[in-house]
């Protein structure tokens, strides 16, 4: 009887154009750190396109023990959440008004923001978690402030004559 024997190409030829870029996130202790913002992406929930959400890419650069750590953080863009999103630009350094405003989500990558993260279990394996943001300039005690760093950051409103410059804090 002859077995066939089983074949195994050299090489194998695929299309990655249109594969998401997609990395699990690290897990590190609970605690505070101070992390720098890569980047965002605007996405919808998989089972209700009109529920948008930005998700934010950040990098932990303190304490240097979890330094390089890639968190993401989920600001939704629904009105009775849009809380969570002014306090995350405020802690960045934004300050925003109580009106509609154009937000340059663009100024706010390689800024720094102060995150509380915790353990989160989900699809049974633990995971971190930004569980809070602060401003970088009230973290003292988790990373060295830089005093001297000022920047000023505009936010137009609807209206283009009544767009205004706003003083950003040190971070």
């Amino acid at each position: 009887m002859v077995v066939p024997q089983k074949v195994k190409p050299r090489s194998l030829t695929i299309d990655f154009t249109n594969v998401e870029d997609k990395r699990q996130a690290t897990h590190i202790p609970p605690g505070d750190y101070i992390a720098k913002i890569l980047d965002y992406e605007i996405k919808s929930k998989k089972d209700d396109e009109d529920r948008k959400y930005i998700n934010w890419k950040l990098s932990v650069i303190s304490p240097e023990a979890n330094k390089g750590a890639i968190l993401y953080h989920i600001t939704s863009l629904v009105p009775e959440s849009l809380w969570n999103l002014r306090n995350f630009l405020e802690d960045v350094g934004f300050k925003v008004p109580k009106k509609a405003v154009d937000v340059p989500l663009e100024k706010a990558v390689n800024r720094e923001v102060g995150i509380t993260v915790d353990d989160d279990e989900y699809d049974n394996k633990i995971r971190s978690k930004v569980q809070a943001t602060f401003s970088k300039s009230s973290a003292a005690e988790v990373a060295e402030v830089d005093a001297d760093e000022e920047e000023v950051a505009t936010i137009a409103t609807d209206d283009d004559e009544d767009t205004e410059e706003l003083d950003l804090e040190d971070l």
